[in-house]
């Protein structure tokens, strides 16, 4: 096999390396052990961060904005106020039906002692049944007009109530869509919001990894623009298929983060392959030089520089091939950024 020159030169620092080896002490390391876990392996997709829940928040009665309170970029819990409607003409219709029901009630208290004064005439024959019924008439009238009036002023104060529009759900303010000054009508929309409760990362998959994506399953997610790694869950595929990339929209659950922003991207560690045994190593392990992965582990008492092909990433963990690491090895975690192949070393702890 012909070598390339990049590999001739990690050879020849290796040997350089080993040689300076021999005349350094030996170099206090923390150790663990190389451990087996069947895992899937993982490759990196790239996606963006969204919203599974929108809402074009819109009032219910008309009016004109007095108070705008929603900010773009901010928090907002359910039921905090988004608008507030001037509501001058209808705090002045509820006076009216005030008036009006004061003057109906008052017109039913007269016409009571009226019945009573005809109730007991008609019992001496001194009142005729007619006046009687035209009475009772009236009566049942008025107390009618009074339910009325009491409904329509129930419907005021619905109407004052929602001239308040309020934020459905917990969510940030996407975009405000009317300022103070404005007339608004019912079902225009005011500002839109999105759930912090519902965020998610969309990532375009290959239709022949859909298999492997299993809803409920954690998966490493970053967020290069807030230097943030957490971990997200997979929800589900959109069961619609790309016709010209052949790809499905795969969505991961994450927990939202304040600074978080729609159609920001991120990095997603998604598996492309069936559960298998691989080698579980320490990301603290890992040694790069040259754009090539290596650890050190520990074989008669010596660092040995070993090369690594890492096939998939989950947690602190990397899952690698076996060769040339074998379950049970020793690979050091701390201690590794002074070492030199060959170094002899001194173990100081050995995280299990």
């Amino acid at each position: 096999m012909k070598l390339t020159q990049p590999f001739l030169y990690l050879l020849s620092f290796v040997a350089s390396q080993t040689a300076l080896a021999a005349d350094l002490p030996p170099s206090r390391v923390v150790v663990t052990t190389v451990q087996e876990q069947e895992i899937a392996t993982t490759s990196a997709h790239t996606g963006v961060v969204d919203f599974d829940r929108i809402s074009s928040v819109s009032g219910e009665v008309s009016g004109q904005v007095i108070h705008q309170y929603a900010v773009e970029g901010t928090l907002i819990k359910a039921g905090e106020p988004l608008i507030e409607l001037n509501t001058d003409l209808i705090l002045k219709d509820m006076d009216i039906k005030q008036k009006q029901r004061a003057q109906v009630s008052a017109d039913i208290e007269k016409l009571n002692r009226t019945l009573k004064r005809l109730e007991s005439l008609l019992a001496t024959n001194s009142a005729s049944r007619q006046a009687y019924e035209d009475a009772l008439y009236d009566h049942r009238s008025l107390q009618k007009k009074r339910e009325t009036l009491d409904e329509e002023m129930e419907r005021l104060k619905l109407q004052l109530n929602k001239s308040t529009v309020r934020a459905p759900f917990d969510g940030v303010v996407l975009e405000k869509l009317k300022e103070s000054g404005e007339w608004i009508d019912p079902g225009v929309p005011v500002c839109r919001i999105a759930s912090t409760q519902d965020l998610l990362v969309r990532v375009a998959v290959s239709e022949n990894l859909a298999r492997y994506q299993q809803p409920g399953a954690t998966v490493p997610v970053t967020i290069p623009a807030m230097n943030l790694q957490l971990e997200g869950k997979i929800r589900g595929l959109v069961p619609v298929a790309n016709l010209r990339s052949k790809s499905v929209t795969l969505k991961i659950g994450i927990p939202y983060r304040t600074g978080m922003i729609q159609n920001m991207t991120a990095s997603v560690d998604i598996a492309t392959s069936q559960r298998q045994r691989l080698l579980m190593v320490p990301r603290d392990a890992l040694v790069n030089f040259k754009g090539k992965d290596f650890v050190y582990s520990i074989q008669d008492g010596k660092a040995k520089l070993m090369p690594i092909d890492i096939v998939t990433r989950t947690g602190n963990l990397l899952g690698v091939t076996r060769s040339p690491l074998a379950a049970g090895m020793q690979v050091v975690v701390d201690g590794n950024d002074r070492l030199r192949p060959d170094q002899s070393v001194q173990i100081v702890s050995n995280n299990r």
